[in-house]
């Protein structure tokens, strides 16, 4: 949630406003949360009348949407090159994110952000003085920027539960991140009170924001009711079929005196009618077609409006091309490349404010625009295709480039080298070869 205000600075009671409007948003992003989960409203489907018939069958599509698209933007995991010789720098920062373990950290913000709409991280030093962020829940935190274009972020206020040992009682807190320090108050009858403040060192809110879209609005949010209609045509299909296996039996022609008589017809399966009788089960007609084209139509809908493609679909199966893949997966790359621009800001802002540390520590400070931070699509790869690209574009394109088309290949420049290397070791023993010497025997005068 983000609010934008005039003020340069918040009050007690202007804090405790902006939590009382706060219950809105936060419904929704639990609502979100629950559906991706499983939990979806045909849970709570009731049932008809006179029957204990009563299917609720879940099809989780907002969880594949959102493993598909998480997967897809970032299943390869981000990489970090410098972009001028300050290589020093970038080793430090490196070091940074193997402690945090970056890569899951950042998949994690990707599957939180496709869920909600958006996600946040807090930057602090832990108890060794060294750097950390770390992933909070979407519905605690409140931004509150600034009026300009820039929507600089003057505060973050955290607003969460702790709860007893009984999961049902809690107690309320709220910390407010500025750009000095964090306050600590509890809160509760819709007021504040102070417990403490700590510095945080950083030298502005320590508080990172991963949109997930300009909107910020979540992958399978717009076809929520597409989910819930399908659910519910796929429950109601269900009944149906229950209904039928539990039909009456119309019997004409035939009096069966008690409960025991019924008994052994069933048990003997055999009715014995007169000419004028007549036994059938009364059943309800099912337009099978119309309701499977219903339910195909929902589906088909869902994948489109959602930009997912459905990846159990004939047309993936085979020897596909690379291009005829990607061509599917365009819809799928829109929505991926509008995810990187967002991340790529708030990955920047996150080596800002690290920088800052580093300079407090007298490290070498990181210009976020010295570093390259490069994404990768985790799509499949026709290898075979790409190396036979590659072999027609030699002596065309530079090798460098030729290189940084093979997937397997994550620094260009580095393989480049080696390569070269290599070649050198290899033209010296040629050399070698044709002198008819020993590799011994080989020196250069100085």
């Amino acid at each position: 949630m983000k609010i934008i205000t005039s003020k340069t600075e918040l009050t007690i009671q202007d804090m405790a406003e902006i939590i009382s409007v706060h219950g809105a948003e936060y419904r929704r992003k639990l609502t979100l949360k629950k559906y991706y989960n499983g939990e979806h409203s045909i849970l709570k489907k009731r049932g008809r009348e006179n029957t204990d018939i009563n299917n609720r069958l879940v099809s989780n599509y907002p969880a594949y949407i959102s493993n598909i698209s998480t997967g897809f933007f970032l299943g390869q995991p981000v990489t970090y090159k410098a972009a001028t010789e300050n290589q020093a720098a970038l080793d430090t920062l490196l070091g940074i994110f193997k402690y945090n373990d970056e890569a899951a950290h950042n998949l994690n913000l990707a599957e939180e952000s496709s869920v909600v709409g958006a996600a946040f991280e807090i930057l602090y030093l832990d108890g060794d003085a060294k750097i950390r962020f770390s992933t909070v829940p979407s519905e605690e935190i409140i931004l509150v920027v600034d009026s300009t274009l820039e929507e600089n972020i003057l505060y973050a206020l955290r607003h969460y539960r702790i709860y007893g040992f009984n999961l049902v009682s809690y107690d309320e807190y709220v910390d407010v991140y500025d750009r000095r320090n964090v306050n600590h108050y509890s809160y509760g009858g819709g007021s504040l009170k102070l417990l403490s403040t700590t510095p945080h060192f950083f030298d502005d809110v320590p508080v990172v924001e991963y949109p997930n879209n300009r909107q910020r609005r979540g992958d399978f949010e717009d076809v929520l009711s597409l989910v819930d209609a399908y659910n519910l045509a796929q429950s109601l299909t269900a009944d149906d079929l229950a209904d039928f296996t539990d039909a009456f039996l119309l019997i004409k022609g035939l009096h069966i005196g008690d409960d025991d008589a019924a008994k052994d017809l069933r048990r003997r399966k055999i009715i014995e009618l007169e000419d004028s009788g007549d036994a059938r089960w009364l059943i309800k007609d099912l337009n099978d077609t119309y309701v499977e084209n219903f339910k195909i139509r929902l589906q088909k809908d869902i994948h489109k409006f959602s930009n997912i493609p459905d990846m159990s679909d004939d047309s993936f199966s085979g020897n596909t091309s690379g291009v005829a893949i990607k061509y599917k997966l365009i819809g799928l790359e829109q929505v991926r490349s509008r995810k990187e621009r967002e991340f790529k800001k708030a990955l920047q802002r996150r080596i800002e404010l690290i920088s800052g540390i580093l300079t407090l520590k007298s490290l070498p400070p990181v210009d976020f625009r010295d570093i390259d931070i490069q994404f990768t699509a985790n799509i499949p790869a026709n290898t075979a295709e790409l190396a036979q690209i590659v072999t027609s574009l030699d002596g065309i394109v530079s090798q460098k480039t030729l290189l940084g088309l093979l997937p397997f290949v994550t620094d260009a420049a580095a393989e480049l080298d080696e390569l070269n290397e290599e070649r050198g070791v290899e033209d010296v023993r040629d050399f070698n070869a044709d002198i008819g010497g020993d590799d011994a025997d080989i020196g250069l005068d100085t």
